[in-house]
């Protein structure tokens, strides 16, 4: 797993530097921060002194592949059949999964990396899988769901690896699940922001951390979704 090396000053810097290339130094902005080197990705408000407040982040995960599986299985009363089910058909991708961060200790984390490395573990995803799926058209929707938690509203990984789960169950290709999990987030995006400018008007939409920059799938179909919103998005530079 990438180890996260992103710290808050460095989101907050990419934000700011994003708004005053176009101008808008001064004005509110609904922000999405989605990056795989930090454990600050989310959806929130930033007000023109630069204070963000978060909408929406993400539920921490264990870190210990065992102890996710058993979360995922504990989700609803739904969810130990379907896992069992998965145990089955897939015991190879259960066993790497299992075996996955065994000397770990007790740690959860809500950073992306991690969320992906798992999608990566559920699919026993290899290169030409990663390969195939950059260059693939369409896909199916997973579950990209919030859930409040004391009052904080979280992005629930466990769910979207219960949906590859069913989906992989199901005989779906690998290589579109990989597809599919970023252009459902990406459509994620588009709609939490639309929600949050519903909510709470703002004179541009900033797309800021290296996934918006790097990653051609997610950052299309956020571009899609925000165009109905018809407030100024601004994204970082593409990466080569």
């Amino acid at each position: 797993m990438t180890t996260p090396t992103e710290t808050t000053a460095d989101r907050e810097r990419e934000i700011t530097e994003l708004l005053q290339r176009r101008g808008k130094a001064g004005a509110t902005a609904a922000v999405a921060h989605l990056s795989v080197l930090g454990t600050k990705s989310g959806i929130g408000l930033r007000d023109p002194d630069g204070h963000l407040t978060p909408a929406i982040e993400f539920l921490p995960l264990p870190m210990r592949g065992a102890d996710l599986l058993d979360e995922i299985g504990r989700i609803d009363e739904n969810a130990p059949r379907l896992v069992a089910n998965y145990q089955k058909a897939f015991p190879d991708a259960t066993e790497r999964l299992i075996a996955f961060g065994a000397d770990l200790d007790d740690l959860e984390t809500p950073a992306l990396g991690w969320l992906f490395l798992a999608c990566g573990l559920v699919l026993s995803l290899d290169d030409a899988d990663l390969a195939v799926a950059r260059h693939t058209d369409g896909g199916v929707k997973v579950d990209t769901i919030v859930i409040d938690q004391d009052g904080h509203y979280l992005f629930d990984g466990r769910r979207l690896l219960r949906s590859l789960m069913s989906y992989r169950i199901a005989d779906a290709p690998t290589a579109l699940l990989a597809h599919s999990v970023f252009e459902s987030l990406g459509d994620f995006v588009a709609d939490a922001i639309g929600r949050l400018l519903r909510a709470r008007p703002a004179d541009v939409v900033v797309c800021a951390g290296d996934l918006f920059a790097g990653n051609q799938i997610l950052r299309s179909r956020a571009v899609s979704g925000l165009a109905r919103s018809r407030v100024p998005a601004l994204f970082p530079p593409r990466e080569a």
